[in-house]
């Protein structure tokens, strides 16, 4: 039963997936087509810039500043934003639209529930970033921007674990909960106030305040020029796993609704 139901989730997400992570593949060849033609251009643009805005604005990336906005700002919004949607809904949705009695009068445990639709999640997810890695890495060998497959392969990871920290945190408010809009309000104003705090703390010299947002085990080690960091991924799937204990053992001990 429990493959079935697993079987049921992915379907349900394939095509969002799809749809996301051509998108993401689309604007990479957008983007790096457009550095390529116009990289002197926004260099002269940014070069008067504080270092500190330049640093903010993803000027300082490997690749220039189109490149950083694209793995800096659209990249994780996106890919965060679907998790925290998906997350947010994928329990507590089943309770609003009242089908989690049907789902769990089946013969699954309620840990198998959890772990059922956050697997689907995170197959969703994997498909919409090797999506995008395969468009960087596509445009950047054609554009001959000259990043390292390392690079962009490190970027690609760090971002998906930054999404799956989210996203099991908007998992886990479902699980509590039940309300999927609580859930993804939740998480996406923590996600808010992760990117602001990394982006903002360094420009008042608080950088070391920064080290509390999950943004910067994403960014913070600059993985498109360094490649990856395994400490702050652990850090990154560390949140994740908590978050998902919790879901576990809230969802497991909460009267359903629906």
């Amino acid at each position: 039963m429990f493959a079935e139901l697993l079987r049921h989730e992915l379907r349900e997400r394939r095509w969002s997936a799809l749809f996301l992570g051509l998108i993401l593949a689309g604007m990479s060849v957008l983007i790096f087509a457009l550095t390529s033609s116009l990289s002197t251009a926004i260099a002269q643009m940014t070069g008067s810039f504080p270092p500190a805005l330049t640093a903010f604005i993803g000027g300082g990336s490997a690749g220039g500043y189109a490149v950083g906005e694209l793995f800096n700002l659209v990249a994780p919004a996106a890919l965060v934003g679907y998790t925290i949607a998906v997350g947010g809904s994928t329990i507590a949705g089943e309770e609003e639209k009242g089908t989690m009695s049907m789902l769990s009068a089946q013969p699954l445990t309620r840990t198998s529930i959890v772990t059922s639709k956050a697997l689907a999640l995170l197959a969703g997810l994997l498909g919409a970033g090797l999506l995008l890695w395969a468009g960087a890495v596509i445009s950047s060998s054609a554009s001959g921007i000259g990043l390292e497959l390392g690079g962009l392969t490190a970027i690609c990871i760090h971002l998906l674990l930054l999404a799956v920290a989210f996203g099991a945190i908007a998992i886990a408010v479902g699980a509590l909960t039940g309300r999927s809009g609580l859930s993804s309000g939740l998480a996406a104003g923590l996600a808010v106030v992760a990117y602001a705090s990394n982006a903002m703390l360094p420009l008042a010299n608080l950088a070391t305040w920064a080290k509390l947002s999950p943004w910067y085990y994403f960014a913070g080690s600059n993985p498109l020029s360094t490649g990856i960091n395994g400490w702050n991924l652990l850090v990154l799937a560390g949140i994740a796993a908590v978050a998902l204990v919790i879901a576990y053992l809230g969802f497991a001990r909460r009267d359903l609704r629906g």
